[in-house]
């Protein structure tokens, strides 16, 4: 479907334009937001520390969730003259889709474990292999700030010993102007994208009325669920956790005509539980 002439809201950071520089340069009128910030963690020492010990091979497995968490250990790891690949392929790595996949090649990871069914921390934790049973299997999950217990938990029932560290934090961004706000409600805007349940729950708070009109495209179950949560309706949802799947998922929700009845924006949907993993 051509974009040409469509009015998006996309978000963005400042280390992430590459989706909303695609999209306009298809012919999308887009206004890029920056709901949120992505800053470091509270405690530097830590990820150091955990991100050597994966270096010198103290872990049988790497469960990651997010890019940035990826790209919170490259960083250390660089700084020591080091490569995230080293203790392979020995040791394995597990993360949640293809958009995660990518950034984990870009840094020297091979991938051995996508999950078949759902691309989340519960997907990784379906097919995960169970834990050795006899106290030696570790495995080390960098997370966010905000991410949910459910990997952690959910891989320490399976038998192994998980040590969680803290890789970077979602921090408030500067948000949407005004102008922005008033073209959210005013049917200014043919559709916002979501991609996290962080920047879901920071539109619900910024734009707390959506013209009926416009259709709101989450990048995942994972953000849908945030974005339910926070009292929004979701129009359409990505069949996989990328910018690719996002954009399909923007092309069927452009291209369907609006349904008559349906929630009306800002009502509060029931509460899900949330948790890191469908940001691209």
């Amino acid at each position: 479907m051509s974009l040409a002439g469509r009015r998006l809201l996309v978000p963005v950071t400042a280390e992430r334009t590459a989706f909303a520089d695609e999209l306009a340069a298809e012919g999308a009128l887009v206004t890029p937001v920056a709901f949120i910030a992505i800053a470091g963690p509270e405690d530097a020492d830590a990820l150091e520390a955990a991100t050597l010990a994966w270096l010198d091979g103290a872990y049988a497995w790497l469960a990651v969730t997010s890019r940035n968490a990826v790209l919170a250990m490259d960083r250390v790891a660089r700084a020591h003259g080091r490569n995230l690949g080293e203790p392979q392929p020995a040791s394995r790595v597990a993360t949640v889709g293809e958009a995660t996949r990518g950034v984990c090649a870009d840094v020297g990871l091979a991938v051995d474990l996508v999950p078949t069914a759902r691309h989340d921390a519960r997907g990784i934790v379906a097919d995960f292999p169970d834990g050795p049973g006899d106290g030696s299997g570790r495995v080390l999950v960098p997370l966010g700030n905000l991410a949910s217990p459910v990997l952690v938990r959910g891989l320490e029932r399976k038998g192994w010993i998980v040590d969680a560290v803290e890789a970077y934090r979602t921090v408030d961004g500067p948000g949407p102007d005004d102008a922005t706000v008033a073209a959210v409600a005013d049917g200014g805007l043919d559709a916002v994208l979501l991609t996290s349940g962080s920047v879901a729950e920071r539109f619900a708070a910024a734009c707390p009325t959506v013209a009926p009109g416009t259709r709101i495209v989450a990048i995942g179950r994972t953000t849908e669920a945030g974005a339910r949560a926070a009292g929004l309706r979701v129009d359409a949802v990505a069949q996989t956790p990328s910018y690719g799947g996002i954009r399909a998922a923007l092309d069927a929700a452009l291209d369907a005509p609006a349904a008559p009845g349906t929630d009306a924006p800002g009502t509060t949907a029931a509460p899900a539980t949330t948790a890191e993993g469908d940001h691209a």
